[in-house]
């Protein structure tokens, strides 16, 4: 929670605050370094936000799933290999971004932050693989894990009781009291509450990003698309 809050937190002061003083502003007001950082830092947050909340499903899914691997390996351990993967898969995934934008001559004397594709169809390329890589494989793997937790604590609700087995009277000393009934491999309340949230994070997710991204792809496939809408941040 504290490494989604994170990557959140960049969204914020990375992604949507130098967008609003860019579009106050009406052009970009910086030099080529700037311009390139920016946009890295704008894709950063947006594969940070999206891989965090991948994490999380994945640790979940592990620790309910598979418990026995997930108590050898120990928590710790276990989250640890998940967000350092999330943040060195954002970290590396952004990279195109610095080689893609560049502050360039739009008109004589106009300057601006812009993308510069080789090939006609490297916008289309562009914001398909955005779209892929930020939105619709995080989606779908989010959605297997989350069906195998709902099917592995469905079936473990549905595990009849285990009574222990009755003790026959022993002639050195009375019966052991019999041992309180327990149902094997119950999920705790806790770890439910946690999957639940869990639930919760990723149907906002989908709902907050999916009109975003199905406008990008609109823009950049229509030949003809109703205004020309920049693409993930801020190509134009």
């Amino acid at each position: 929670m504290l490494n989604l809050c994170l990557a959140d937190l960049v969204v914020a002061l990375f992604q949507v605050l130098p967008q609003l003083v860019w579009d106050v502003k009406g052009r970009f007001p910086g030099p080529d370094f700037l311009c390139r950082l920016v946009k890295y830092l704008q894709v950063l947050g947006m594969f940070a936000s999206s891989y965090m909340i991948v994490a999380m499903t994945m640790d979940r899914h592990y620790a309910i799933c598979c418990p026995l691997q997930a108590h050898r390996s120990g928590a710790t351990q276990r989250w640890n290999t998940f967000l350092l993967l999330a943040w060195g898969l954002s970290l590396l995934l952004s990279l195109p971004q610095v080689f893609i934008f560049s502050r360039s001559e739009v008109a004589p004397g106009v300057y601006e932050c812009w993308g510069n594709f080789a090939e006609s169809w490297g916008l289309k390329a562009y914001v398909t693989w955005m779209t892929l890589a930020v939105f619709i494989l995080p989606v779908l793997t989010i959605t297997v894990c989350q069906v195998r937790i709902f099917k592995e604590i469905h079936n473990t609700e549905l595990q009849p009781e285990v009574l222990p087995d009755p003790v026959a009277p022993s002639a050195v000393g009375p019966p052991l009291p019999k041992a309180p009934a327990a149902r094997g491999g119950e999920v705790s309340a806790a770890m439910s509450k946690t999957v639940r949230m869990t639930l919760v994070i990723v149907v906002v997710y989908s709902l907050c990003w999916a009109p975003f991204f199905c406008v990008q792809l609109w823009a950049a496939w229509d030949p003809n698309p109703p205004r020309n809408a920049p693409s993930p941040n801020g190509s134009r």
